[in-house]
């Protein structure tokens, strides 16, 4: 006898026919070849309806019927061919059989003849919210018997709450995968990455073996993204993530750990071979041009390497260790780099900052803060020089300590982007009239950086001259190069200075053939100023020297360090255009000066 289930308003209707839809839906449930006992409640309450000694709760794969929950018999599964569950799910209907040996669709049937010994059965389908029959919900007896249609509609009952359960289940399973998988390419995520990196290092502490974990980083991607848009930036790193995951093996992982940043992990590496291996390999995958809307564009990459248990003791050691080889690559243009102790020494707390700083921007933790700069004749404000600050667990972390990190592991890049375009942000909101940007010398010589800040330029469409690029002398020291990326930035029209004056190492003669605006005299040269005796009259001389230089090469000098009012007089004295310093105003954040403003 077959009873028909009738739809409900939270029941579609049911979907027959399409099985590959169907199997995928029962594989998603994550039950085939589990026992679970969430589900034995209800088996027992089918068991107690229909007075059966056997219930089960069946899922219908590819080959086997899975019992996910059985009362009444040991067996695990049933070969598809051999069961009267899959003649249920095909017909979409409850099927009730009171003698198996007077039906000739099922007497033949392993199931019937076997030791499972079904005599009588009643099988209910058990739907999804989306419609597909998963399985059913089915009892069975070893003697010839009838079923009450009010067992029958018990059975239905009891199958629309298994499908309820599975629901739940798969909209929590559903969050789960969302919560560890990256949105943008489909990869895992950060977490994902952190949850199998601590797994595979507990399985090889027992096998003896190695993980590898890759980090990489593409090359100036930030150029793309300032050049080309955004969404062309989000379609290389979904190209990236294809092509990284094309090439390793079912065992590994690929995952996006942010930004332009990815990283794979290897299990079952016996020799660092191994890895050489998928690295070379993944190096020619790069190789052919990525098609973005019909521009070609070549990707390159830099990674780091440190494997377990040589280079860490858990996957935080592990990360920070792969960082710090990377950065290595990067800042000696190698396509990678293995970790190595006399290379990439740090102390353990310097290579956990650096780790935390490679996600600060990604957290929001960094910020910019602005000092001002006023004309030396009446102390008014005429620009404001940005200082990048990092303010990590409601703590500002000194840039003394994390300065030099970025400079030596090469993540100056990302935090000198990232001042720029605050900068421009706010000049194009009309918050700041003028502002000064720091640029470190290894900002300065990469390839391109003409380029992002013209792209930075383009897409806020800010007047350039309110942009002023401090450069440092260390970024002349050869005089060719650092010409020809001034005037790429001349030819922007934004505003230069040369910072520091003085510290460092510049040839006055190349001096005079630089295209810059601006001379800012080092705090060092400051200090002495206002002191009594010789300190005090040789520190003075040297801002004048450095003035009447200035003057001469038709630039404007800027005294930084000014903390009294004696040495605001004797620098505008001397003939300085303006002066920064503490005793004007300490750094702030651009929410404090707007408030000092309405004051």
């Amino acid at each position: 006898m077959d009873t028909p289930i009738p739809p409900t308003a939270a029941q579609p209707l049911v979907i027959l026919g399409d099985e590959t839809g169907r199997l995928d839906a029962v594989e998603a449930t994550g039950l085939l070849g589990t026992a679970d006992f969430t589900f034995e409640r209800l088996t027992r309450l089918a068991q107690v309806i229909s007075g059966a000694p056997v219930a089960l709760f069946t899922l219908l794969g590819r080959d086997q019927l899975w019992f996910v929950s059985h009362l009444g018999t040991d067996l695990p599964a049933c070969p598809r061919e051999a069961a009267i569950c899959p003649i249920v799910v095909q017909r979409g209907k409850a099927l009730v059989v009171p003698d198996t040996h007077e039906l000739p669709l099922v007497a033949d049937l392993g199931c019937v003849t076997s030791d499972l010994n079904v005599r009588a059965y009643l099988g209910v389908p058990v739907l999804n919210a989306d419609g597909y029959i998963l399985g059913t919900l089915c009892v069975i007896d070893h003697q010839p018997r009838a079923f009450t249609p009010q067992q029958v509609e018990g059975l239905i009952g009891l199958a629309g709450l298994v499908g309820s359960e599975l629901d739940r289940r798969g909209v929590r399973a559903q969050l789960q995968r969302l919560s560890m998988t990256d949105d943008l390419t489909g990869l895992p995520n950060r977490a994902q990455f952190r949850d199998r990196l601590r797994q595979a290092t507990q399985r090889v502490t027992l096998s003896g073996e190695r993980v590898a974990l890759i980090l990489l980083d593409l090359d100036h991607f930030k150029v793309v993204n300032d050049s080309l848009g955004h969404a062309a930036g989000d379609e290389l790193l979904r190209g990236v993530g294809q092509r990284l995951r094309d090439q390793v093996g079912s065992s590994d992982l690929v995952a996006r750990l942010g930004g332009d940043e990815f990283a794979l992990l290897l299990t079952d590496v016996r020799e660092v071979q191994d890895t050489e291996r998928v690295l070379t390999r993944l190096k020619g995958a790069m190789t052919p041009p990525l098609d973005l809307n019909g521009q070609e564009l070549f990707v390159t990459f830099s990674a780091g390497v440190s494997l377990y248990p040589d280079d860490g003791v858990d996957a935080e050691e592990m990360l920070a260790r792969a960082d710090a080889a990377m950065y290595r690559a990067k800042r000696g243009g190698m396509s990678w780099a293995y970790f190595n102790a006399n290379h990439d020494s740090r102390s353990a707390a310097d290579l956990e900052l650096l780790s935390a700083l490679h996600r600060a921007q990604d957290r929001g933790e960094l910020m910019a803060y602005f000092q001002p700069i006023v004309c030396a004749n009446d102390y008014s404000t005429v620009a404001h020089e940005a200082l990048i600050r990092w303010q990590r667990g409601g703590q500002l972390v000194s840039p003394a300590d994390f300065i030099p990190l970025a400079e030596s592991s090469g993540q100056i890049h990302q935090l000198g982007a990232f001042m720029l375009r605050e900068a421009a942000r706010l000049l194009r909101s009309g918050q700041l009239s003028r502002v000064s940007v720091n640029v470190s010398p290894l900002e300065f010589t990469q390839p391109g950086y003409a380029n992002l800040v013209a792209a930075i330029l383009r897409d806020t469409a800010i007047d350039p001259r309110r942009l002023v690029l401090e450069i440092t002398e260390t970024s002349l020291l050869n005089a060719e190069v650092a010409r020809s990326v001034l005037t790429d930035l001349q030819a922007l029209g934004v505003q230069l200075a040369l910072d520091d004056f003085g510290t460092g190492y510049s040839s006055l003669s190349a001096l005079s053939t630089l295209p810059v605006q601006h001379l800012k005299i080092d705090r060092s040269f400051v200090r002495g100023v206002g002191q009594t005796g010789d300190a005090g009259d040789r520190a003075l001389e040297v801002i004048r020297a450095i003035v009447a230089l200035a003057r001469s090469l038709r630039v404007t000098t800027v005294a930084e360090g000014v903390e009294t009012e004696q040495q605001a007089r004797l620098l505008r004295d001397a003939g300085c255009t303006y002066l920064q310093g503490f005793h004007f105003a300490r750094p702030a954040p651009i929410q404090h000066l707007i408030c000092d403003r309405a004051g």
